[in-house]
């Protein structure tokens, strides 16, 4: 009655009569509400269509399709359907939420079963520990009986039990805030080993979950297909490798000397070596991860498929981090499939696709995977074809046979995926793989190189004026032959921005408001795109008519922002963001951004009082760092530029582009230890070279830290085998001969 709290359900009533939208506030059940993270937009009618068939696809992230949406299971499932069925009209509704588990797909399904589904495809089962109420979760560990977490959710599903827990932890001034998601690095100090007893209560309260999410399903008269997890066995070491309990001192000293020895082995390629230590390693502690993982690359490279894929299996199994699924869980999966409930079936991807214990075949890795459990174009289009068949038989009660689909490339016209759309894909991999527990893992700095030499290629092709032409095409006929396809519409509207057509941006922008329900990121790309045509009066009215709907300030200060400085309103700019930061003057992205202001209208100094400001009061804040650098040599004051990234490198270790000016600046002054510590910072955060690795090396060296130094001269060789620079491998072979008597060094 009196308008507190947020409605919770995944869907809510959308402007549109009958229709519905998803709920951002949905997410906030069972993550911080600080984290914003948020289904995707989409409207569907509260009725299907006549002749449509209605599928939801439930699950985490990779069901979501990090990291492109667009060209993810769901719309590839939609293209095979209505390619392969050309008489009906599908609607394929992608439910997938970064970071949840099944506790809240439960309740998604829940919502969705109201919407007239013909069929539930679940692919779930990645974030059961490191989910909410998983003992991974690092802000909600606590595991209480599957009731209470059941019946917890629904206090804090209305209204009034949000304003008494609102009112609890203001009494108990409780109130915790996390700050913004960091995605998995937030979880690394929530190890669950393998043999941890608190896995039990996780799978079964997965069982459960999957269970009643069936007969959810059945109970509105849907079909459910329920499919195993893949995961990147051969090609994502573990992020964590823990010691078994009860290893006594002188068995780990023990074991340290064989692993360490066995690990050198490894690098240099000298596998008889390496596989002699690691299995005297693995004799005294059979628990330790890495092992695992080398030793199952040692067999895959020997062709002993079978016992790589069992090495592979336990290193996944013993990984203290838990962010891939285990056997178990596809166990599970299979085993519930089974229980005879009437119109489930299995799809047992994970076998298909290389990933369980008994695959036949090759391992999953890379070919299929971008890191641990997100798929790659070809990994998509694979189990989206196979889904497309199971579907196709649960909905009209036959198989309908391997022929007939759409093959990769079709299917790529189909969703309008090119070229072009590869690099946003490898960039926001890259940003995520650059942070733990990605940086623990054995084969970080070639896997950054690797990621770095292929952003590099996909830069260089993007380079090619027929890139975008031939994109521009792909779209157009995509969007042809489906019109109501919103996200069709926004690849289009990019690439007809990109090819500086804005009128024909213009159109399409305002085509995908009249398809998505209206969020932010629709309105400041219409502004954007009037500001480029200089219809800058429209352009103010599209951002003002976004505040006054409710939109967050802080999304939209930099979409004005650029708006002040785009029409070099700058005064105006200032009074607004000064305005702005009276009513909120904690809030620093607003100060960034007047900051910004500043820079483009050319007061420099003031600019630079600004960014200084903002790091004295949050030293963290690399973006004005990154800022405040980019003031200082525009002023062309280059030794304070170097002077600042030292005094910052060990307060933002991350900041990849830091950590190298700083160790050139503590280079020029002889500070060994301090270029170490920031190459070595550098190393674990971005892509290096080999002439990087080598200098490590040498400096390691001359510190005495000689099995660290034999380690990056290892790694500079490898690197440099990468950048095919023959000259810097040969060398570094020498060196590595004269270090180490004989090392039979070969490719790994």
């Amino acid at each position: 009655m009196a308008g507190y709290g947020k409605p919770t359900t995944f869907l809510i009533p959308d402007e549109r009569p009958g229709y519905f939208r998803t709920n951002a506030d949905f997410v906030r059940l069972f993550l911080p509400e600080d984290f914003d993270l948020r289904p995707l937009n989409f409207r569907i009618s509260k009725h299907k269509a006549p002749n449509t068939v209605r599928i939801v696809v439930l699950g985490e992230s990779a069901a979501k399709g990090v990291p492109a949406p667009s060209f993810a299971v769901a719309p590839q499932l939609r293209a095979q359907l209505r390619h392969r069925f050309p008489g009906k009209e599908f609607e394929v509704i992608n439910t997938g939420v970064v970071g949840v588990n099944s506790h809240a797909v439960y309740q998604i399904a829940r919502d969705l079963a109201q919407f007239e589904p013909d069929l539930f495809v679940v692919y779930m089962g990645n974030n059961e520990v490191v989910g909410p109420y998983g003992p991974g979760c690092f802000y909600l560990s606590q595991m209480p009986p599957l009731w209470l977490i059941r019946a917890s959710i629904f206090v804090r599903s209305t209204r009034t039990g949000q304003l008494l827990g609102d009112v609890i932890s203001t009494l108990l001034s409780s109130n915790r805030r996390y700050g913004k998601w960091g995605g998995m690095a937030m979880f690394v100090n929530n190890a669950v080993a393998g043999d941890d007893q608190r896995l039990g209560a996780v799978y079964d309260n997965f069982a459960s979950n999957l269970r009643d999410i069936i007969r959810v399903a059945s109970g509105v008269g849907a079909r459910t297909v329920v499919c195993t997890v893949v995961a990147n066995l051969k090609d994502c070491p573990p992020f964590l490798s823990r010691h078994r309990d009860g290893l006594s001192q002188s068995d780990l000293l023990s074991w340290k000397a064989a692993f360490d020895l066995g690990h050198l082995a490894w690098m240099l390629g000298n596998s008889a070596q390496a596989r002699e230590k690691l299995t005297t390693a693995l004799r005294i502690d059979p628990q330790f991860a890495d092992t695992h993982f080398i030793l199952g690359s040692l067999d895959l490279q020997s062709g002993d498929v079978a016992s790589a894929r069992a090495h592979y299996v336990e290193a996944l199994h013993w990984d203290a981090l838990r962010f891939r699924p285990d056997a178990r869980i596809n166990q599970i999966i299979r085993n519930v499939a089974k229980e005879g409930t009437r119109g489930v079936s299995l799809l047992d991807s994970a076998y298909a696709m290389g990933s369980d214990p008994a695959s036949p075949g090759f391992v999953s890795g890379r070919e299929i995977l971008f890191e641990h459990v997100h798929f790659d174009w070809p990994g998509n289009y694979t189990l989206a074809r196979m889904m497309a068949r199971s579907s196709a038989e649960a909905i009209f009660g036959r198989d309908s046979g391997d022929e007939g689909w759409l093959d990769s490339d079709a299917c790529s016209e189909a969703v309008a995926y090119t070229p072009l759309a590869r690099l946003p894909m490898l960039l926001q991999t890259d940003a995520l793989v650059r942070a733990p527990p990605f940086t623990n893992q054995l084969t970080h700095v070639e896997d950054e190189a690797r990621l770095a030499a292929e952003i590099h290629a996909a830069r260089r092709a993007n380079a090619a004026p027929e890139i975008l032409a031939r994109a521009a095409e792909t779209a157009k006929v995509a969007v042809s032959r489906d019109p109501e396809n919103p996200d069709l519409t926004i690849i289009l509207e990019e690439i007809e921005a990109n090819l500086g057509d804005l009128n024909g941006a213009l159109a399409l922008a305002r085509r995908a408001e009249d398809l998505f329900p209206s969020v932010v990121g629709l309105a400041t790309g219409e502004a954007s795109i009037l500001t480029g045509l200089g219809r800058y009066a429209e352009a103010e009215t599209v951002l003002w008519r976004a505040a006054a709907a409710g939109a967050d300030l802080e999304m939209l200060n930099r979409a004005f922002a650029d708006y002040w400085a785009r029409t070099k309103r700058f005064d105006e700019g200032r009074r607004f963001f000064d305005k702005a930061i009276a009513d909120r003057p904690h809030d620093l992205e607003l100060r960034v951004s007047r900051a910004g202001l500043l820079r483009a209208s050319g007061d420099l100094a003031g600019a630079e009082r600004e960014f200084r400001a903002i790091l004295a009061e949050n030293p963290a804040s690399e973006d004005s760092l990154e800022a405040l650098v980019a003031v200082l040599n525009s002023l062309g004051r280059s030794d304070e530029v170097a002077k600042v990234s030292a005094a910052a490198a060990d307060i933002q270790p991350r900041n990849h582009e830091n950590s190298l000016r700083a160790a050139k600046y503590f280079k020029e002054k002889g500070d060994l230890a301090g270029v170490v510590r920031t190459l070595s910072a550098a190393e674990c955060n971005g892509p290096v070279n080999s002439a990087i690795e080598l200098e490590l090396a040498f400096d390691l060296f001359q510190l005495k830290r000689a099995d660290e130094s034999m380690t990056h001269l290892l790694e500079a060789r490898l690197l440099s085998v990468y950048e095919g620079n023959a000259a810097m491998t040969s060398s570094i072979d020498r060196l590595i001969g004269r270090t180490r008597p004989e090392p039979q060094v070969q490719a790994r």
